[in-house]
């Protein structure tokens, strides 16, 4: 493999699905539609609070959002690691049932366009960020193949959907209601839970103790949830523990807070996939370049 052809497929896991939105080891543990069927008033335009007890609160939100059937979405990632830092935020839409998105990421100055339709990941790289192979101008990475793979990076490259599907494993034991705040011009009220690591392991007891290693016994998530038990924004802050290079003992910490923004529920996501000869398919690349461990 070309040393372009490496820098290429490494910069894809980088940005992942909306840059590092999956949050490492939470990405790809599943995304799906929610069958609660209130949802069916998606107007931006609600005030007041959500009825019920945080925990009725938050065990409802996903369903219902979810029932929504998509949003727009404002997405904020900043990771800091090693005494630096960086910011990536996007926007644009996403359908919450099967992962289709379009989004327009920015990070130092450039932009760079996603798309991802039938678990399937493309990538506009920003202008002058060196040429893909054969002159093609979008990158592709077939996730389903990624991920079946096992390869050391698919965790990072995951459908944008799956960031706000992990929810459904909040633990509603340990909710908190924190107070009323307007989000977007819209009355939310902001509750604190934690995901239940058990719930996001579905009961595969490895990757629970693999997940405990890499982000601890809890991981707090902020939630801004409407009056129709809609949520408007979601924040998960936390430190994930990876082992350095050439060592099994010591781990380097990198802190990483996301933040989803969603509003105007119920929006048209129309996505086309870039014309095949235009794309350059980076998978087997990305899958030769991160193994799967022993």
């Amino acid at each position: 493999m070309t040393a372009s052809a490496k820098k290429r497929a490494s910069r894809a896991t980088t940005y992942g699905a909306a840059g590092l939105l999956a949050v490492a080891a939470l990405a790809g543990c599943g995304s799906g539609s929610g069958d609660d069927k209130d949802a069916s008033s998606t107007k931006d335009t609600t005030s007041g609070s959500a009825e019920g007890s945080p925990a009725q609160v938050v065990q409802a939100t996903n369903s219902k959002t979810t029932g929504a059937g998509s949003a727009r979405v404002k997405i904020s990632t900043a990771v800091a690691l090693g005494g630096k830092s960086e910011t990536i935020t996007g926007a644009g839409v996403m359908d919450f049932a099967d992962g289709t998105s379009q989004l327009t990421m920015g990070q130092s100055g450039k932009n760079l366009e996603q798309r991802v339709v039938d678990k399937t990941l493309y990538q506009k790289p920003p202008e002058g960020t060196g040429g893909l192979p054969g002159g093609k101008t979008w990158l592709k990475i077939d996730l389903k193949k990624l991920a079946a793979s096992g390869a050391t990076g698919s965790d990072r490259a995951s459908d944008p959907a799956d960031t706000f599907a992990y929810s459904k494993s909040l633990s509603t034991k340990d909710a908190k209601k924190i107070g009323e705040e307007n989000v977007g011009g819209v009355d939310t009220t902001h509750y604190r839970v934690l995901l239940d690591i058990d719930k996001l392991a579905k009961g595969d007891e490895q990757k629970a103790e693999k997940l405990r290693e890499t982000l601890g016994e809890s991981v707090p998530v902020d939630l801004w949830v409407d009056g129709k038990g809609l949520t408007r924004r979601q924040q998960i802050e936390t430190t994930v523990k990876a082992p350095q290079s050439g060592s099994s003992s010591d781990k380097a910490e990198t802190k990483v807070k996301v933040v989803m923004d969603f509003s105007d529920f119920g929006t048209d996501v129309n996505v086309e996939a870039p014309p095949a000869a235009d794309t350059a398919d980076m998978t087997d690349k990305l899958i030769q370049l991160n193994p799967q461990k022993s």
